[in-house]
């Protein structure tokens, strides 16, 4: 037997013996690998290409060892929303035991201090990336679900914690990460694609629709950005800036989920798209860090701006 081997077996007993421990000191205890680790942390700052880690909190504000209701690996892709007086953030929850993403959901008072709820949302297949927004006094979730080979999207029966199916919007590929956007009154959808399972995403498709409920066009540009595993998967939601989107992408160059880029729309009709790189100082919309929360690789960011000169943002790191 290869020292591999028998280094596997002993971890695989061990995380079997610490799954026996009340759930949270287990994923306390759970041996996970570094590269795996990912977890969210609070950033904030003047500009939006200017973020750094808050100093008001210890980050990270959450990770595996907060979920309270299952053995967790990692906590990642999280989105935020204000509601009245208080926020809620969504996020995959990779569950140990079923070995695929659930979506669950925590809270704030402030959207500095998060207190983790529960899971919210599971399916036979994995689920992640919960891209979850307001339309018309209802809140809808469009979580990946790459493994059902299609774009799904889902209505809370009871905001934040009751989800039910309403449709699917696209079928038939390895869609990762899609990521939604009403502009101009029209509703626009990017979405990273998959060549075959295994492989990295290195393309994105771009669709749109008259009706959030479809029916669902591919733009004739599309795919908007063809063989780069620079910024063809989604890193995030598509912000607003004045009157252009910004959408974020992961950096896939030198390993997945290294960093993240930041891309302004400069044009996004049904007949037209154009983009660009948005240039920063460093190499990178964040510069990895020597902290524990950001010293291997970010790939997610969501933001809010809270006035014209204080955004605060949730990412996941790892």
């Amino acid at each position: 037997m290869h020292l591999s081997e028998i280094k596997t077996r002993i971890v695989t007993v061990y995380n079997y013996l610490i799954s026996l421990f009340p759930v949270r000191l287990a994923n306390r205890l759970l041996w996970v690998d570094r590269q795996m680790d990912w977890s969210i942390s609070i950033y904030e700052g003047s500009n939006f290409l200017e973020l750094q880690p808050s100093s008001v909190v210890k980050n990270p504000v959450i990770s595996r060892r907060d979920v309270t209701d299952t053995l967790t690996v990692f906590v990642a892709d999280p989105f935020m929303v204000r509601v009245q007086n208080s926020w809620v953030m969504f996020f995959e929850i990779f569950n140990q035991k079923q070995h695929k993403g659930e979506i669950a959901f925590a809270q704030s008072n402030d959207g500095y201090k998060w207190n983790y709820q529960r899971i919210v949302l599971s399916e036979d297949f994995h689920l992640s990336y919960p891209y979850v927004f307001e339309f018309e006094a209802n809140w809808y979730m469009i979580p990946e679900s790459c493994e059902a080979n299609s774009v799904r999207l889902y209505q809370a029966k009871k905001f934040p914690d009751q989800w039910e199916f309403v449709s699917e919007i696209l079928v038939g590929d390895r869609f990762v990460d899609a990521s939604i956007l009403n502009f101009n009154g029209v509703w626009w959808l990017f979405v990273g694609v998959e060549p075959r399972e295994g492989e990295a995403c290195n393309l994105l498709r771009l669709y749109y629709a008259d009706s959030l409920f479809g029916n669902w066009v591919e733009h004739p540009m599309s795919p908007v950005v063809n063989n780069s595993l620079e910024i063809s998967r989604p890193a995030g939601r598509i912000r607003q800036i004045g009157n252009q989107p910004i959408r974020f992408a992961q950096d896939c160059t030198v390993n997945y989920g290294h960093n993240v880029t930041a891309i302004r729309i400069e044009s996004l009709t049904k007949d037209e798209y154009v983009e660009e790189k948005i240039q920063v100082d460093g190499a990178y919309l964040f510069e990895l860090g020597t902290m524990s929360c950001n010293n291997v690789g970010m790939h997610h960011l969501d933001f809010i701006m809270l006035n014209s000169d204080h955004y605060i943002a949730c990412v996941d790191a790892r």
